[in-house]
């Protein structure tokens, strides 16, 4: 493992690199199939763009990006972050993309969550999670019950994707629930 900030069973999360920015990290964000439910799918990445969002994240107090790895092969996988990080209301967004499509299986999902979640509320002290998905989004409203988010919002055909116009649903997960939720009884 390369610097790791957080580690899972089978992944870690660590700082991303120039290394990662010049492989495939920023491919994905071209890619139909990657970038699909998100709603930033309208215009190719290049390599420039994400030096210049590599660079901008880099030393952001309010926006932690993280690579996500393979403990196996060190293999940089995907990537997520925590952003929109308010220190005063102690809240933040919360997403990943799994970059790598052979690596899609759900378990990694799990485990980018679990980790993000833990970061959040462990490690600076957040008090609320907040996460949003298209409606035509089949994956993520699976996480968002199996972590215990809320949905708190939905705004009606909101987004455009694959042709139509569909609803964007907003999930909340606080501290206090995720705590109660995940509690061992002794």
């Amino acid at each position: 493992m390369k610097n790791a900030y957080e580690i899972g069973n089978s992944i870690y999360l660590r700082a991303p690199t120039l290394e990662d920015v010049e492989g495939d990290w920023y491919q994905w964000f071209s890619d139909p199939d990657t970038t699909e439910f998100l709603g930033d799918q309208y215009w190719p990445n290049t390599v420039e763009s994400q030096i210049e969002f590599y660079e901008a994240t880099r030393n952001s107090k309010d926006r932690l990006v993280l690579s996500v790895c393979l403990k196996s092969n060190d293999e940089h996988v995907g990537v997520c972050n925590l952003s929109e990080i308010s220190w005063l209301h102690r809240c933040a967004d919360i997403a990943f993309v799994v970059g790598k499509k052979e690596h899609r299986n759900g378990i990694i999902g799990v485990e980018i969550m679990t980790l993000l979640v833990r970061i959040a509320f462990n490690r600076l002290n957040l008090v609320n999670l907040r996460a949003s998905h298209m409606s035509s989004n089949p994956y993520t409203p699976l996480i968002m019950k199996m972590f215990g988010f809320k949905q708190v919002a939905r705004f009606e055909e909101f987004c455009f994707s694959q042709g139509e116009y569909v609803d964007l649903i907003f999930s909340q997960l606080s501290r206090k629930d995720w705590i109660n939720r995940n509690r061992v009884s002794t």
